[in-house]
């Protein structure tokens, strides 16, 4: 009995273990994404691509919609015990006129959008890209 006792409470203190490093990881990448975020939503029209088309030239950016998902998933990788998942939707502005400089200044309107998922893996403790 004493040892089905001790065979438990190992198991669940290991358990209990586990489930604490899960939520360090998972609060680690909210806060890695945090900040992924923070650097994708730089990208506005200050990086305009301006290319010359049939009838002028065409001005366009993408940046990230306002809301993303995350989620963590265990793999089987000792080395990289887990890979997160950010989704969001990307949405591409453009803006056609006769000159380069017309179709950078504006004004952007939304062309499209776009889903966009990125996988990052942790490793050495701390999330890559």
């Amino acid at each position: 009995m004493k040892k089905f006792f001790l065979i438990a409470l190992l198991l669940c203190c290991s358990t209990a273990f586990a489930s604490s490093d899960d939520a360090k990881v998972e609060q680690s990448f909210k806060d890695f994404c945090k900040n992924w975020v923070h650097i994708l939503k730089k990208n506005k029209p200050g990086n305009v691509f301006c290319k010359e088309s049939g009838e002028g030239f065409i001005a366009e950016y993408a940046t990230m919609g306002d809301e993303h998902n995350t989620a963590i998933k265990k793999t089987t990788n000792k080395k990289s015990p887990f890979v997160g998942i950010l989704k969001y939707r990307e949405k591409v502005f453009k803006c056609s006129a006769a000159t380069r400089e017309g179709a950078i200044a504006g004004p952007f309107r939304v062309a499209s959008e776009r889903n966009v998922t990125e996988i990052f893996i942790y490793q050495n403790g701390e999330w890559q890209w």
